[in-house]
C-alpha cells in the first residue's frame, strides 16, 4: 500500500458516504484490509444492495437523514469516502470539514493499492469510447490490462490481483473533485463543454475539477490535450505535453494529414500512426478519441505496428454513436449517451446536412444550448422533441428547423419512422440526461433499440452495429 495524505495506514473506521457501485466497491477494499465502515446512502438499507457487505458485522449502515440526526454519526471515523454522485455541499461533510476528517474519493482510495501503471482519461465527451479503445490498444501489444472507473467497474474492485498489469480509468469532474495524491503516468483531457451545470457554478469551476487529473503529474509523466479545442489548449502542466489535431500540425503528438495520422516526436521526428481507414467508428469525434488513446498506449510502451490492427477490430461501446439498423434505406443511430449539448454536436459532425432526423430532450443538466443550435440548424430535416426539455427547446428552435413535441421516445421514432427518406438518418442524441422518463441512458438506448426492431421485419434493412 502506497504512502498517502490522508494516511490510510492509521484509519480503523471509515465512513463511505453513498453505496452505489463505487460506493460498495470502496467498502469491499476497506473491509478487506479490516478497516471497519459505515455506510451512509439517501436511500434506506432495504433497498440496497449491499452483497457480501450485508452480512459483514463490521458495516453499519445510516440513512443520510438519520446520519445527520445522529450527533455520534462522525464519531471515531478516520476518513470519509466519497461516491461521486455525492456532491460536496452535504450538510455531513461541512461537519466532517470542521472535525478535521479527510475526504477522499473512491478513485483516491484505490490509487493507494494500485501496482502498475494508470492511464486516465476525462473529458466531457468521448471519455468512455477512449478509455476502452486505450484498453484494446494495449491489449494488442500483449499488456494485461483493467480497463475501470467511471466506464463501468470501479478502479476500487480490480485493484487487487497480479502487479504490473496497467490500469487504463475514465474519471469523471464528480470522481476528481476530492483527489489530492492520485497521480496517473500518462493523463488526457479530450475536450471541455457544458455539462453538470447542475451541479457546478459555472464552467470555470467543471473545468478545475478536470483539470485535477494532471495535478500530480511531473516531467516523466505524459498529458495528452486537443490541440482544437479553446480550453484544452490553454492547459499547462509539468508532464510532457502530447498534442492531437484533425485540423493542424502539431509539435510533439499526432495530427491528421489527409487520410493518416502522423506521430511527431518532441525532437519532430514525423511517422505514420496509422489511416483513417483503419477506424471502425464514423465521425470526426472519434477519429479524435482514436488519435488521443494512441498517444496514450504508446506512454506505456504499445507497439506502433500494433495500433492500426486494433483500431479496425475496435467496434465501439454501445449507445455511443451505435448504428442500430438500416432499414428501408434509413439509418437508425443510438447516441443515447449524449447527454449533453456538446456530445450531441460532435454526434451530429458525422453526417452529411440536412439528412438527420433528430430526437432530442429529456432532463436538462443546467447551463444553455447555444451551441447546439448551429450544427442542428445545417444537419437535421428535422426534429423530435421528448421529456421535460421539450418545451425549452421548442421554443429556442424558434421555428428555424420544423419541431415536433414528440412527448416521448414511442411517439419520436413512430413520427421519425413515417417521415424518413432514403439516405437520412434517425439520431438519438438528446443533449440530455434520461432520469425525467428512464433510470439512465443505457436504459433509454435500450428501449430506442427495441422500437427499431420492431421496423426490421416490415422493412428490407438488416441489423447491423459499429
Amino acid at each position: 500500500m502506497r504512502n498517502t495524505s490522508f494516511h490510510l495506514d492509521r484509519w480503523n473506521r471509515a465512513l463511505v458516504y453513498g453505496l452505489g457501485l463505487s460506493g460498495r466497491a470502496a467498502a469491499g477494499l476497506l473491509r478487506r484490509h479490516h478497516i471497519e465502515v459505515l455506510g451512509v446512502d439517501a436511500r434506506p438499507a432495504l433497498q440496497l444492495d449491499l452483497g457480501e457487505l450485508e452480512a459483514d458485522g463490521a458495516v453499519e449502515l445510516l440513512t443520510e437523514t438519520g446520519a445527520m440526526e445522529s450527533g455520534a454519526a462522525l464519531a471515531g471515523i478516520d476518513g470519509i469516502v466519497l461516491s461521486p454522485g455525492v456532491p460536496l455541499d452535504r450538510p455531513l461533510l461541512a461537519e466532517a470539514r470542521r472535525h478535521g476528517i479527510p475526504i477522499i474519493a473512491e478513485v483516491e482510495l484505490a490509487f493507494a493499492f494500485v501496482e502498475g501503471p494508470v492511464l486516465a482519461i476525462t473529458g466531457s465527451n468521448g471519455k468512455s469510447t477512449t478509455t476502452a479503445m486505450t484498453g484494446a490498444l494495449l491489449a494488442a501489444s500483449g499488456f494485461s490490462v483493467e480497463v475501470c472507473g467511471n466506464i463501468g467497474r470501479p478502479l476500487s474492485a480490480c485493484v487487487e490481483g497480479a502487479s504490473g498489469r496497467v490500469f487504463v480509468v475514465e474519471l469523471s469532474s464528480f470522481q476528481l473533485e476530492t483527489t489530492e495524491d492520485f497521480h496517473p503516468q500518462g493523463a488526457a483531457l479530450l475536450n471541455l463543454s457544458p455539462d453538470h451545470l447542475d451541479r457546478y457554478p459555472d464552467l470555470d469551476a467543471y473545468g478545475a475539477a478536470k483539470r485535477r487529473i494532471f495535478a500530480r503529474q511531473t516531467a516523466d509523466d505524459t498529458a495528452v490535450l486537443n490541440a482544437g479545442d479553446p480550453w484544452t489548449a490553454q492547459i499547462t502542466t509539468t508532464a510532457r505535453r502530447r498534442w492531437f489535431s484533425t485540423t493542424t500540425p502539431v509539435a510533439d503528438g499526432c495530427y491528421l494529414d489527409g487520410d493518416t495520422v502522423l506521430e511527431v516526436s518532441a525532437d519532430g521526428q514525423e511517422g505514420l500512426l496509422f489511416h483513417t481507414e483503419d477506424l471502425r467508428l464514423f465521425g470526426p469525434h472519434n477519429l479524435e478519441n482514436a488519435m488521443a488513446a494512441s498517444l496514450l498506449a504508446l506512454t506505456v510502451g504499445a507497439r506502433r505496428d500494433a495500433i492500426p490492427g486494433a483500431l479496425s477490430g475496435f467496434r465501439g461501446l454501445p449507445h455511443r454513436s451505435e448504428l442500430v439498423a438500416t432499414v428501408d434505406g434509413v439509418e437508425y443511430v443510438d447516441d443515447s449517451k449524449g447527454t449533453n449539448p456538446g456530445a450531441t454536436v460532435r454526434a451530429l459532425e458525422g453526417f452529411a446536412d440536412g439528412t438527420v432526423h433528430l430526437i432530442l430532450g429529456g432532463r436538462a443538466k443546467g447551463g444553455g444550448f447555444e451551441e447546439l443550435w448551429p450544427q442542428v440548424l445545417r444537419k437535421a430535416v428535422r426534429v423530435y422533441l421528448i421529456g421535460e426539455a421539450a418545451e425549452s427547446f421548442e421554443g429556442a428552435l424558434a421555428g428555424r428547423v420544423p419541431a415536433v413535441h414528440a412527448g416521448d421516445l414511442v411517439k419520436a421514432v413512430d413520427l421519425a419512422r413515417s417521415t424518413a427518406r432514403v439516405g437520412d438518418t434517425v439520431l438519438l442524441s438528446p443533449a440530455c440526461a434520461s432520469f425525467d422518463q428512464y433510470q439512465d441512458f443505457q436504459a433509454r438506448g435500450r428501449h430506442f433499440h427495441q422500437l427499431v426492431e420492431r421496423f426490421e421485419g416490415r422493412g428490407s434493412g438488416q441489423k447491423t452495429s459499429v
